[in-house]
């Protein structure tokens, strides 16, 4: 039986019967060739990953333009604030003249790009350039700011429009830096997420529209330190080079960005050691190709700041400085002849403090850093250690003594250290309806949780927890403290190395690493298994959709915003004031509500802003306003003459319409302008009158009839009304809370 059935004869036979098997040879089995794969359908793999890399670039474009118009809306809608009024001014200056003598209290970059588009609309400039206040080496920027008011009445809203439109291109830049450092950590989605949560911030919006430094730093620090974190992983020239451009870009926005040379050194160190020395790396590359790089980008980050100033000044020898601050000076010896200044407080302080450099070995050197850029610095370090009391004493004792008198008084607190009076004085503070003379230590962290969405903090909260509860290398460990670092160092040190607190705008960086370290909550919640991950997705959709609510109902006034659960804007007391919630924005709005409401009528105002309301009388509008009445002894004249034909605040109060900023409702003083026709007191156009504290709190007692933009109170007051405000008039203000 086996023989029969074997050989080539006997298997053609067994197989002969069998057609279908003869059929399947045409069609190799698995067992005679492997199955091919399917060819991928045209329309579905190949081009999967390009689809949705379009509609990720279509999802940033449309986050970024809905960003954009946004902020365009707001601004358009809203005057200069009280910072942008010296701002633009001075841009304008810096193209026109080359140079940057004039507000160098900031560095330029900002300022340079907000005026290009004012340059080139050919401002009323000639007449302010010939005047003695400019020609001097320190000319006052309050001073200048309000002539180019004057001289450019007719435009001044339309200049500061074109001006403010480019401001949002700093946070466009903000933006691309979130979601790209986002995605690379934890996915697109999570890219999205966090860009979404930054382009509907309300405070983002609030400083994106505005020509101040404070959006424009916080954008341009974030991609400077992304541009570091991916040389930090891929540590080659070309990152090193871009790190260096970036840094010198950031130190152009603001001079807290110095805080940047600092933190990526010890990001460096921070990453050789958790991931570098982990992977073997040794010790001596690390450190040579650290060290080599290092100097690059340091060097082309002041390139980049001497470039920014046009070079002016560069290579001046540091002891040819004149300083002001602790930081860059020494005590003054007794007999020392000093130098004098036109600006009170360098007058003051230059008596009292003399260049570190001087006398010293590097009394030659000469700067690598900017003439303007150095005095600049010192100015604001000036502020940030706080003013010493003496310092106004002297400029006091200036005003009514003898040359002779006032350099006696000087020299004694240079030769008896022991009883100058070093007790500072910063700014006025509120917070949460207590208005004292130094700042809290809980500031910061109060105003983070009254002025953030409160889905953004749900959202927050969870990434925390999700950063302790998943497990990640020591590279991931890296990436999460990369994020923590800059935004604990900023609130550190507006907390507890400077008295300053005046806005949440102080510590507006540490928002984007917020936002980026929130995107680690997608991947969690994507991980998490049914019915799980729908609850997770939830949470996290929800909390989104409460943020982006929170802006389109606070929108255009986005300055204003306070969460619900801080009790709003419109919250009594306010929990903050100045640029939290009324920083001048508002006056366009309040003469559009007296054009529309009571046009036969004059209304009251105490005005927190820094230009004149008689402005739209100069510009041909109507506006019938005076100066609200003050408490007694609270009224200070600015004027320099005397003899001006001044009219000032009200005696007393009278029925009728008022309109009071917040800021001065809950105490804080402030400057005032004279409501004389300007054909008659043409210096009306400066502040004479200075409101001290608690000046028209009195109007608390009532209930507005109207609220124009959450920062301007609007009242009708009766004869009974008028009755009750008079009593308050004569009574003494309350005493300043000091907490020393």
């Amino acid at each position: 039986m086996c023989g029969a059935a074997s050989g080539p004869d006997a298997t053609r036979s067994r197989r002969l019967p069998r057609k279908p098997r003869r059929k399947s040879t045409l069609t190799p089995t698995p067992a005679a060739i492997p199955t091919p794969t399917p060819a991928p359908e045209p329309s579905k793999r190949p081009e999967a990953p390009e689809r949705r890399r379009f509609l990720t670039i279509l999802a940033v474009v449309a986050l970024l333009i809905a960003h954009y118009g946004m902020a365009a809306r707001s601004l358009l809608g809203e005057n200069p604030t009280v910072d942008e009024v010296a701002h633009l001014p001075a841009g304008v200056t810096y193209w026109q003249t080359g140079t940057f003598k004039l507000y160098h209290h900031n560095p330029p970059l900002f300022k340079l790009v907000a005026a290009l588009p004012v340059v080139l609309s050919h401002p009323q400039m000639e007449t302010l350039y010939q005047l003695r206040s400019w020609r001097s080496k320190s000319p006052s920027q309050a001073t200048f700011s309000q002539l180019f008011a004057a001289a450019n009445a007719r435009r001044y809203f339309e200049l500061f429009d074109l001006a403010r439109l480019m401001m949002p291109i700093f946070t466009v830049i903000g933006g691309l830096a979130v979601f790209a450092w986002s995605s690379r950590l934890y996915g697109r989605l999570a890219g999205l997420l966090s860009l979404a949560l930054w382009a509907f911030s309300p405070n983002i919006l609030a400083h994106a529209r505005l020509v101040t430094s404070d959006a424009c730093s916080t954008a341009l620090g974030v991609a400077a330190t992304y541009v570091f974190w991916r040389y930090l992983h891929r540590p080659t020239w070309r990152w090193a080079i871009a790190s260096g451009a970036m840094l010198g870009l950031a130190q152009l926005s603001k001079f807290s960005m110095l805080l940047l040379y600092a933190i990526w050194p010890f990001l460096w160190a921070a990453h050789g050691l958790i991931v570098e020395r982990t992977r073997g790396t040794g010790l001596r590359p690390i450190l040579t190709r650290g060290l080599v790089h290092g100097l690059a980008v340091v060097a082309i980050s002041f390139l980049t700041i001497d470039a920014g100033y046009f070079f002016e000044g560069v290579g001046r020898p540091l002891g040819s400085f004149e300083f002001g601050s602790r930081t860059l000076t020494v005590p003054v010896a007794p007999g020392v002849a000093r130098p004098h200044s036109e600006n009170e407080l360098l007058e003051a302080a230059w008596q009292f403090r003399v260049n570190f450099f001087r006398g010293t070995w590097l009394d030659r050197f000469p700067a690598p850093l900017p003439e303007h850029y150095l005095l600049g610095f010192d100015e604001q370090k000036i502020e940030a250690e706080g003013i010493p009391q003496r310092y106004f004493v002297a400029a006091e004792l200036r005003k009514s003594r003898s040359p002779a008198e006032v350099a006696a008084y000087v020299d004694e607190h240079r030769r008896h250290p022991q009883t100058r009076n070093e007790r500072t004085a910063g700014y006025t503070v509120y917070l949460d309806g207590e208005l004292r003379d130094t700042g809290w230590h809980s500031y910061y962290v109060r105003a983070i949780l009254y002025k953030v969405p409160e889905g953004t903090l749900l959202l927050f909260a969870l990434s925390i927890a999700v950063l302790v509860a998943v497990r990640k290398a020591l590279a991931g460990w890296f990436d999460e403290l990369a994020l923590l670092t800059i935004p604990v160092v900023i609130l550190f040190s507006m907390t507890f190395l400077t008295d300053i607190n005046l806005g949440l705008r102080y510590v507006l960086g540490v928002f984007p690493y917020f936002f980026i370290g929130i995107g680690k909550v997608v991947p969690w919640s994507l991980g998490l298994r049914e019915p799980w991950r729908k609850v997770g997705g939830a949470i996290v959709g929800g909390a989104l959709a409460l943020t982006l609510t929170a802006s389109v109902w606070i929108a255009p006034s986005y300055l204003a915003y306070f969460n619900w659960a801080s009790g709003g804007p419109d919250r009594e007391p306010v929990r903050l004031i100045d640029s939290n919630l009324d920083w001048g924005q508002d006056l366009v709005g309040l003469q559009r509500w007296w054009k529309a409401h009571i046009p036969d009528q004059p209304i009251g105002l105490a005005y927190f802003g820094q230009f004149t309301p008689s402005i739209f009388a100069m510009r041909g509008e109507p506006f019938d306003w005076f100066l609200a009445p003050a408490r007694r002894g609270t009224v200070v004249s600015m004027s320099a003459s005397p003899n001006a034909n001044l009219i000032g605040p009200a005696p007393r109060l009278k029925a009728g319409y008022y309109a009071i900023s917040a800021t001065m409702l809950h105490g804080l003083r402030w400057r005032q302008y004279d409501p004389a026709p300007l054909e008659r007191v043409p210096v009306a156009v400066q502040p004479l009158w200075s409101f001290e504290n608690h000046a028209v709190d009195y109007f608390r007692q009532f209930q507005p009839m109207a609220r124009i933009g959450h920062s301007i109170l609007v009242y009708r007051l009766s004869e009974e009304d008028a009755a009750l405000g008079n009593a308050e008039l004569y009574r003494p203000p309350p005493r300043l809370n000091d907490s020393r």
